[in-house]
């Protein structure tokens, strides 16, 4: 072989040797630099946006207190029956529905049916039997409606005589469920 084939051979080999060396330079501390601060600047963008997110809440955490201090302070709470048991409730309701009907005499039975909680409600409610008049009849509904609290006729029977003049207020049997909603505000507070 030429001497200038021997000079050619080491060149290739030593460039070739240079390049493997440049390659594994490449693979054993390049690249897991460059990976390295690529996963650092994405785990901070993360962050970053976690840090935003947290803000944001904070801002929203204060608005939230904002308005559960403006629902505490309602006056629409004046509308429910208020009282950590419902069978205490449901006697206060009863009070309330002899009140009403006290001009019209008094039912002839008063029932009360099992409260049914609804999440932070509980909704009580009264099934009484009276018999009165036709005016009467209204004159109760309308002191219902316009009761402080809010009461609902839920189920309204009435069993009118067969006949009648045109003129008759007759006497009315009546069954009606009358429900209410009661809360205990004092144990949801924090």
């Amino acid at each position: 072989m030429s001497p200038l084939l021997v000079r050619r051979a080491r060149a290739v080999a030593a460039l070739g040797l240079l390049g493997l060396l440049a390659a594994l330079i490449w693979l054993g501390a390049v690249e897991p630099v460059v990976s390295y601060v690529q996963t650092a600047a994405t785990e901070r963008g993360i962050s970053l946006r976690a840090l935003k997110r947290n803000r944001a809440l904070l801002h929203q955490s204060e608005a939230i207190q904002a308005a559960r201090v403006s629902v505490d302070e309602s006056p629409r709470w004046r509308n429910f029956y208020d009282g950590p048991r419902a069978d205490a409730a449901t006697l206060q309701m009863e009070a309330d529905l002899r009140a009403i009907l006290k001009d019209t005499g008094n039912p002839t039975s008063m029932i009360a049916a099992p409260p049914v909680p609804q999440g932070s409600i509980t909704r009580i409610a009264v099934r009484i039997t009276l018999s009165m008049r036709m005016d009467q009849l209204a004159q109760m509904l309308d002191l219902i409606q316009k009761h402080d609290r809010q009461l609902r006729v839920e189920s309204l029977i009435v069993q009118a005589p067969d006949f009648q003049g045109v003129q008759a207020n007759p006497q009315l049997a009546i069954q009606a469920e009358i429900t209410a909603l009661m809360t205990d505000r004092g144990s949801d507070r924090t």
